[in-house]
């Protein structure tokens, strides 16, 4: 149904609908059902220029695919994340994911050499911080900077000096 109501051109009820299949078909364990129905999710919130929701179902497809232990996979769809967030200009976060797809590809013993161009063609960005003082940044700035694979979170403190913080 989600795919008639694209054709249509009625996008908005085209992605509910095919929003709400993927979580069906991820119930019914037909996980490559749901990974499909997600891709076509991602395309229309990147047509719609909505990257948050994009990006959220690209981590979906992610998580789905490391779950079944399909890592090249894991690799291409680390790949085309990274292409959405050039197009939301998140270009720091663009390169993590190539990066991280690049050492999921060796991992496995993957041809990896179109990512590595991928990676020299992301714009490259300086960190911007509000002072100059040892880091005691906010810690969904560095965040951010991570690739958010499933979720993101730092588990300790980062120590500055020594040990200090």
């Amino acid at each position: 149904m989600g795919y008639c109501l694209e054709e249509q051109s009625k996008l908005e009820e085209a992605v509910a609908a095919l929003e709400k299949s993927c979580l069906l078909y991820q119930e019914l364990s037909r996980q490559r059902d749901s990974n499909q129905i997600a891709s076509s999710i991602v395309g229309l919130k990147c047509d719609q220029g909505d990257w948050d929701r994009a990006l959220f179902w690209h981590d979906h497809i992610i998580a789905v695919c490391r779950s079944q232990g399909e890592y090249s996979e894991v690799a291409d769809q680390l790949e085309l994340k990274s292409r959405t967030l050039v197009k939301a200009q998140r270009y720091d976060e663009a390169a993590l994911h190539l990066e991280a797809a690049i050492v999921t590809y060796q991992e496995n013993k993957s041809s990896w050499d179109w990512e590595r161009r991928q990676l020299c063609a992301v714009p490259k960005t300086g960190m911007k911080w509000e002072r100059r003082l040892p880091l005691l940044c906010d810690m969904k700035k560095l965040q951010r900077r991570l690739p958010h694979l499933v979720t993101a979170s730092l588990k300790l403190p980062i120590p500055i000096n020594h040990g200090e913080l």
